[in-house]
């Protein structure tokens, strides 16, 4: 079958620098310009957590040629807007703006990647926005918090034991040299991707981008991370308590890395789960029993093997136990029985709608591709679509029945 993906070409620099263009002839006149670092929080360690998010706060301030804020000022001045994120496997950084303006994209990340100034004095005020921010996001925030306990939990020895925001402590004791090494040591051109997706003539961008990084070099091996998280040898119970108007809930279970080919089962048994309002977690806990405000169900893709992971938000006055009760006869089902062949193709037809629906904006494009290609392998994207078709009955009850065991699973209520 054709596969809705536009084509990509892709050429890499003498120091190892990897560029990509996705031309997509749209006549828009806009363009996304991205850099992924394959660096993310499972390239930290324990006492230094957190330090890949900081470092994207630190990318916006001031360098060689650039005073702080003046990054900024450069894209919003040309019309663009920018932004960062930084996941467990990977830190993005990206710039929208016009075709025209290709140039002064390539050039400010060329710029932010040899000439990042680093001072200390820009550092500590930094340090409290991001203190700030994992208060707002995790300590204060109920589902924010059953959110980094479940990791805490799930993962043991693994980095993904922590999510990118770090332990609290960690961010108040990191140094500006801790920070100076993490960039030397992973900002490398041999361990980034330059992406640019939109109206683009990728000629014109091996140019620009040769131009700009060509001559900037590699600063020793980028280490790799050898953290491997023994097998849960038991179900983990934990109830945590949080000032919470009201109980919440999460069950995870341990599922393969990206590259795995039940991937694409375990992402039709979320559909089904929890996208939208006519799924099964859905119907039943918000419309039916009235028991939850909000509930999840997804697989996480990631570099090393992730969890699927159930959260729910309780109604006011609900117990966390019944809602639980009713989740695990939920995967239960999944088990037990098979999907009817109805519900499976409403799945695929809407999986598949979404995935095109995903192809339309350069932003999306790139997130796409840039987060297969910066975890190292894009033929699970390029066969998505022909995978999701051949998904049956048999293979989502069997692949229910392989992952979701509750001898290893971790669960964690959040209660006042």
């Amino acid at each position: 079958m054709a596969s809705s993906l536009p084509k990509y070409e892709t050429k890499t620099l003498k120091n190892g620098l990897q560029i990509v263009v996705i031309p997509l002839k749209n006549h828009s006149d806009v363009i996304s310009t991205d850099i992924f670092y394959k660096v993310g929080s499972r390239n930290e360690i324990m006492g230094k957590s957190g330090i890949a998010h900081m470092l994207e706060h630190m990318n916006f301030k001031s360098t060689k040629n650039l005073k702080a804020g003046e990054f900024d000022k450069e894209v919003k001045s040309v019309g663009g807007v920018n932004n960062a994120s930084t996941s467990f496997d990977y830190t993005h950084y990206y710039i929208k703006s016009s075709t025209d303006n290709l140039k002064t994209s390539v050039t400010l990340f060329a710029e932010l990647m040899q000439n990042l100034s680093l001072k200390d004095k820009e550092f500590q005020p930094e340090r409290n926005v991001v203190m700030e921010e994992r208060r707002w996001r995790t300590d204060n925030n109920p589902l924010g918090y059953l959110y980094f306990r479940l990791f805490n939990n799930a993962y043991i020895y693994h980095p993904y034991h922590w999510t990118p925001i770090g332990f609290m402590n960690d961010i108040k004791t990191w140094t500006i040299k801790d920070i100076r090494d993490f960039h030397k040591t992973y900002y490398q051109p041999q361990n980034a991707i330059l992406m640019v997706t939109g109206d683009v003539n990728p000629k014109e961008v091996f140019k620009e981008a040769k131009a700009a990084f060509g001559k900037i070099k590699n600063d020793g091996k980028i280490p790799k991370v050898k953290f491997i998280e023994p097998k849960q040898d038991g179900a983990k119970r934990l109830i945590i308590h949080k000032d919470s108007e009201v109980e919440m809930i999460a069950i995870a279970f341990h599922i393969p890395n990206f590259k795995s080919k039940d991937q694409v089962t375990l992402s039709v048994i979320s559909e089904i789960l929890y996208s939208g309002k006519s799924s099964r977690l859905y119907k039943e806990l918000v419309d039916k029993k009235r028991l939850v405000n909000s509930v999840y169900a997804y697989n996480m893709e990631n570099t090393d093997p992730g969890l699927f992971i159930f959260m729910a938000t309780c109604n006011p006055g609900v117990d966390a136990r019944t809602v639980e009760k009713e989740l695990i006869k939920q995967i239960n089902l999944m088990k037990e029985t098979r999907v009817t062949k109805a519900e499976l193709e409403k799945v695929k037809i809407n999986t598949k709608s979404d995935f095109i629906y995903s192809l339309e904006s350069s932003t999306s494009v790139a997130d796409l591709y840039g987060s297969y290609l910066v975890r190292g392998d894009i033929s699970p994207l390029l066969n998505y679509e022909e995978n999701v078709n051949k998904v049956t009955p048999k293979q989502v009850q069997e692949i229910a029945k392989k992952y979701f065991d509750f001898n290893t699973s971790t669960t964690i209520i959040l209660k006042k």
